[in-house]
């Protein structure tokens, strides 16, 4: 399915000036180099009668600089684009090495059950191992009990297939969390599985954003694309943090910070790779995302959502 997904890409940049170049990084293996390419597929997948050009030069400032790549619809000006390829942070290995060291212990319970594990806060070495010591002994308890220790966690025990995740969902809670699930399931064993949440946000949207923005002229519509694949909890916690750095005097070429994924889901009609697009516009840019951009993103929203019968 991948390698389909990535031949009907490479469609879309083929015969673009700087095409081959992109094309020796993807051989090459360079995760920038597909994060770019796919950016380029979900504007035109949807707008073939586009032109697109490929690390082409343009002068910001005094010096030149080269956006990753530009693209205009027939005779309108250019949009130029950066794209960064979001990598897991070094923040994000801590929580996930606990997230990873629970379930493990968790799972290994020789019980059919399904557990739910949420974290309000982050826990110490000591009331972690307090918590798997609860949650191993909460394997037994009846479907619907909750079980909370303290302000740390909640622990629930909760019916269903083992086979589908389904995480709860937590009145008055809008934090973004990184969550982690792992399951057993089949013959020979009992099935069970066991689901881990903790609060995590991703906080190097300002940075991030300073180096792209300096990769964009003043005198054109600028769009940065984040692959956030890496880290998909930026698809919340950017979508709060990326508002508050477009001010009047700050980061004006960026038109908007389109976040984007793709990941494998099931859909009405079986497994599918799906993109998932979430765009914050700028209200202070000097030129606005153009129109045909936005029609595009809302258009894949809409397909993303009837595929998935997901609300967003």
């Amino acid at each position: 399915m991948r390698v389909y997904e990535f031949g009907r890409q490479v469609q879309f940049a083929m015969g673009a000036p700087g095409a081959e170049t992109m094309l020796h990084s993807l051989r090459e293996g360079d995760h920038a180099a597909e994060s770019e390419l796919t950016a380029i597929y979900l504007l035109r997948s949807r707008c073939p009668a586009t032109e697109v050009e490929i690390g082409s030069e343009v002068l910001v400032g005094w010096r030149n600089r080269r956006p990753d790549f530009r693209i205009r619809r027939a005779v309108e000006p250019w949009m130029y684009v950066g794209v960064i390829c979001l990598k897991r942070s070094m923040a994000t290995a801590t929580p996930q090495e606990a997230l990873n060291r629970i379930a493990g212990q968790v799972i290994s319970v020789l019980q059919p059950f399904l557990l739910e594990i949420v974290f309000w806060r982050d826990p110490t070495k000591s009331e972690e191992d307090e918590l798997v010591k609860k949650a191993t002994e909460a394997c037994k308890a009846a479907d619907g009990t909750r079980h909370d220790v303290g302000d740390l966690a909640s622990i629930m025990v909760k019916s269903g297939d083992p086979a589908l995740v389904v995480p709860s969902i937590l009145p008055q809670d809008d934090r973004t969390r990184m969550s982690l699930s792992q399951s057993i399931v089949g013959p020979g064993q009992p099935n069970r599985q066991i689901v881990v949440r903790a609060p995590f946000a991703d906080q190097r949207a300002e940075d991030i954003l300073t180096s792209e923005a300096k990769q964009l002229p003043k005198n054109g519509a600028g769009l940065v694309m984040v692959d956030v694949s890496g880290q998909p909890t930026a698809f919340e916690s950017w979508a709060k943090l990326v508002p508050r750095r477009f001010t009047q005097t700050q980061h004006t070429r960026v038109g908007g910070v389109l976040l984007f994924m793709v990941a494998t889901t099931i859909t009405v009609r079986g497994l599918a790779l799906l993109p998932y697009l979430k765009l914050i516009s700028n209200p202070h840019a000097c030129m606005a995302v153009p129109d045909w951009v936005t029609t595009v993103i809302e258009e894949t929203r809409a397909e993303t959502r009837r595929l998935t019968g997901r609300p967003d």
